[in-house]
């Protein structure tokens, strides 16, 4: 009995250790508390301080990465493959590139590159290269066609470019987008240019480049002048000309003043009206040159007027030119307003115009129908 009263008491106390063990460790200490709390706040504000040390590197990039684009003046200049848009630009007055630098405006600008821009040049008779663009008037031609690449108001990148798209340019005419696999830009002649190199963002809008100079309708007959006519669609298209136009179909010699370069002085209807008056009543028109002598004398006239090599004006000087007609000559002469043309009769024929240019040769229009010495034999 009395070993089981101890055992119990045994058992009780190491409960009572136990039981103050475990509360022990349940307690908490205000000191390690603190201790705690202090540690968890540091780790807090140095997560944050490593937070707002990658955001400031972040916005560090991204300000560094827009400070790093040039704007499209600076662009094109740094580019060798873009130099001859370069210098085309550094031509012309400030309007364009001031336009194309200014930062705080957006622009699209459709860039030609070397290769388009010695195309263009070798297509112009004028003009072998940029700097050939001297005069004022000139450069206000070259000015035009580079306005006429640029879109002021907007970066338009090529998602941007659907199939029909219209864009005003800054020359004011407009360009139109047009979509094929590839896409291209219609402008006022008969060939597209292709946009080979889309999307360069700069700094003030984005920069497309381009396989062929653009060309807007105001300059288009200035840089591509229309072939002259030759010199019997000019005399066909002369109202002033009508009747020697006939004199010529009648006399059956419009191929020949078609061929091989001529000077001819050409008689205007009141000068033709002139010779009728003189002949008298039996004629009145060419057709009235009948037999084979009338016949021959017209053609003889007509040839008369005539020399087998053109003579502008700045080269017509006091002498004797051989006409069409062998062995027969008009002499130029000094007369009472300036250069006149002597024929075989007494009275002098004096220029009312000089250079009408032909294909074929040169026009000077005069007062009066010459009369070669042959003519005037048969004539009389």
């Amino acid at each position: 009995m009395m070993i089981t009263i101890k055992f119990l008491k045994n058992i009780a106390s190491l409960i009572l250790v136990l039981a103050i063990a475990i509360g022990c460790s349940n307690d908490s200490d205000p000191i390690d508390d603190v201790d705690q709390e202090e540690v968890a706040q540091e780790q807090t504000e140095e997560e944050e301080e490593i937070t707002g040390e990658e955001t400031a590197e972040e916005e560090e990039e991204e300000t560094s990465e827009e400070e790093s684009l040039l704007n499209a003046v600076e662009f094109i200049d740094s580019e060798e493959s873009l130099s001859m848009s370069s210098d085309a630009l550094n031509v012309i007055d400030n309007t364009l590139t001031d336009a194309l630098s200014d930062e705080n405006g957006t622009v699209t600008f459709f860039v030609p590159s070397n290769e388009a821009f010695a195309d263009f040049l070798e297509s112009l008779k004028e003009y072998a290269a940029v700097l050939d663009f001297d005069e004022e008037l000139e450069k206000e031609i070259l000015a035009q066609v580079l306005k006429y690449h640029a879109v002021i108001g907007g970066a338009n990148f090529s998602t941007e470019l659907s199939n029909g798209t219209i864009l005003e340019t800054l020359q004011s005419e407009e360009i139109k987008i047009t979509v094929d696999g590839d896409v291209y830009i219609i402008d006022t002649t008969e060939i597209d240019a292709k946009i080979t190199e889309a999307d360069i963002q700069v700094a003030n809008g984005v920069i497309h480049i381009i396989d062929k100079v653009l060309i807007p309708e105001a300059v288009l007959a200035d840089l591509f002048p229309e072939s002259p006519s030759s010199l019997m669609e000019l005399i066909n298209g002369n109202e002033d000309l009508s009747m020697f136009a006939e004199a010529i179909e009648e006399a059956d010699l419009e191929s020949r003043f078609n061929d091989g370069d001529l000077t001819v002085f050409a008689p205007t209807n009141e000068a033709i009206e002139e010779l009728f008056n003189t002949l008298g009543d039996d004629y009145n028109s060419f057709s009235d040159f009948s037999n084979i002598l009338e016949q021959q004398a017209l053609r003889e006239i007509i040839l008369g007027h005539a020399v087998a090599q053109v003579i502008p004006r700045s080269e017509l000087k006091v002498g004797s030119l051989p006409t069409l007609i062998e062995d027969d000559a008009v002499d130029v002469v000094e007369g009472s307003g300036g250069l006149a043309l002597q024929d075989a009769s007494e009275f002098k024929a004096n220029f009312v115009e000089f250079d009408i240019e032909a294909s074929n040769g040169v026009i000077h229009t005069i007062d009066k129908i010459l009369i070669p010495q042959k003519a005037l034999l048969i004539l009389n």
